[in-house]
């Protein structure tokens, strides 16, 4: 089991230079914004303003702290809930819109034809999780208090899936699952 502490996570400015991201895990290892198949990191947004450009990839984005937020996806408007992640593509002319002050977003980006992904959420008591054949799967702790092995997890922590496990809590996680093409 790899556990990846939120206090370790890489920080970077964005593509656009409007923010700065907290990565949590990408593939391969230390790859750029160029580089990566994959890429899982937290953003938070101070102000609306537009997404950056990233052409090849596939977005996932969902809220996890804040009042809400609101895209326009090449035109269409579209709610930012902490209940629905919301996926689009790299490429589209994306606006972020703040509803009611800054908020914190989950990011899953997967670089088309090399790989796919995806998210969903879970909540406790427990959650068991068994490694996927070719499939990378991430635990990322988004609410609450969780343990992993008498490990205690906090908001930001991961928790790559190499071997069967389980984790105790109360709370919100995100689970990532990402295959390659």
């Amino acid at each position: 089991m790899t556990v990846m502490r939120a206090a370790d996570h890489r920080r970077m400015p964005w593509a656009n230079g409007g923010g700065v991201t907290s990565e949590i895990a990408v593939s391969p290892e230390d790859a750029d914004m160029h580089a990566f198949d994959w890429r899982v990191s937290m953003a938070d947004i101070s102000h609306s303003g537009p997404f950056s450009s990233l052409p090849g990839v596939d977005r996932v984005l969902l809220l996890i702290e804040g009042e809400g937020m609101s895209l326009t996806i090449d035109g269409a408007r579209v709610e930012v809930t902490s209940d629905e992640p919301v996926r689009f593509r790299g490429e589209s002319e994306v606006e972020g819109w703040l509803d009611e002050g800054p908020t914190r977003d989950l990011n899953l980006m997967t670089r088309r034809g090399r790989c796919r992904g995806d998210m969903h959420l879970v909540g406790g008591p427990t959650l068991s999780v068994e490694p996927a054949v070719d499939t990378t799967q991430l635990i990322v702790v988004l609410a609450g208090r969780w343990a992993i092995a008498g490990d205690s997890l906090a908001l930001g922590d991961c928790v790559i899936v190499d071997a069967p496990l389980v984790l105790n809590g109360n709370g919100r996680l995100a689970v990532v699952t990402i295959t390659a093409e």
